[in-house]
């Protein structure tokens, strides 16, 4: 782990392996750390004997090492279990404890891709689309991808090719929205590999996928019309003014600093965006 963390209960000296993580963690405190920020990485077996065992045996925590044991036996929910680890050492809040149970209840019942899947939707809905691209691609190269139906797997398809669009990799993007649609056949996942197609600006590209999915004249219109429209935002016409009237002015020197403010700007945001 990278983060500091501050532990003021038992640290053991020999760590419990998380396999899901690939990870060792030598206190409740790091145990909760993971939870809290890995909650699409959880399942049943977190829940296990082991874990109980080695809370009792190297945090010498017996008391709880017995709960969480009449837990396991008695198959309680899984957000039930994490609840008394959280609520145990003090590491989370209340309101984050609360927070993470309300999601674990959502999906605790749903298969492992379903997870995955929630899991990379939610890094996408952050902003974090890096990690997004990563989770959808692994999600993807494995075998539970086959338990998949065709619908979902386009699904999958479509939110990673979102998130290649946001960093403006338009050619990756058009890969991904053309599997989508090849799968799921939802016009969303259609326009979306059209409108990627005319942000980079290949209008031989953009001609010979109307000709492949037989797009209609009607739903091509629409598209030209929703990308042009995009370029005429109101906040785009003001940058352009304020820009032209400096130009007017003749005061380069104003002029390349507001530029390169500007230019600044969408840097900071852009690594921001990618920032894993």
């Amino acid at each position: 782990m990278s983060t500091l963390i501050y532990c003021k209960n038992s640290i053991a000296a020999s760590p419990y392996y998380i396999e899901e993580a690939s990870l060792n963690v030598y206190s409740l405190e790091e145990l909760s750390y993971f939870i809290l920020n890995n909650v699409y990485l959880l399942s049943n077996k977190l829940e296990s004997v082991e874990l109980c065992n080695w809370i009792g045996r190297e945090l010498k925590q017996k008391k709880l090492s017995e709960d969480l044991m009449n837990l396991v036996q008695s198959n309680a929910p899984l957000h039930i279990f994490v609840g008394h680890i959280l609520a145990s050492n003090g590491y989370a809040s209340p309101k984050e404890i609360k927070d993470l149970l309300s999601i674990i209840a959502t999906f605790e019942n749903k298969s492992e891709s379903e997870r995955k899947k929630m899991r990379a939707d939610r890094l996408m809905k952050s902003g974090k689309y890096v990690d997004a691209i990563y989770e959808y691609e692994t999600l993807l190269s494995e075998d539970v991808v086959k338990t998949m139906s065709k619908t979902v797997e386009g699904d999958v398809y479509h939110n990673l090719g979102c998130a290649f669009a946001k960093l403006f990799l338009f050619d990756e993007a058009v890969k991904s929205f053309d599997e989508a649609y090849k799968k799921n056949q939802k016009k969303q996942s259609l326009y979306c590999l059209l409108y990627s197609i005319r942000c980079m600006g290949d209008k031989e590209l953009f001609d010979s996928y109307i000709a492949k999915y037989q797009v209609s004249p009607e739903y091509v219109e629409d598209v030209r019309e929703i990308v042009k429209n995009a370029t005429v935002k109101d906040e785009i016409l003001s940058f352009n003014q304020s820009i032209q009237s400096l130009v007017k002015e003749g005061d380069n020197d104003r002029f390349s600093q507001v530029v390169a403010k500007v230019i600044d700007g969408w840097k900071d945001e852009y690594i921001k965006t990618c920032r894993i």
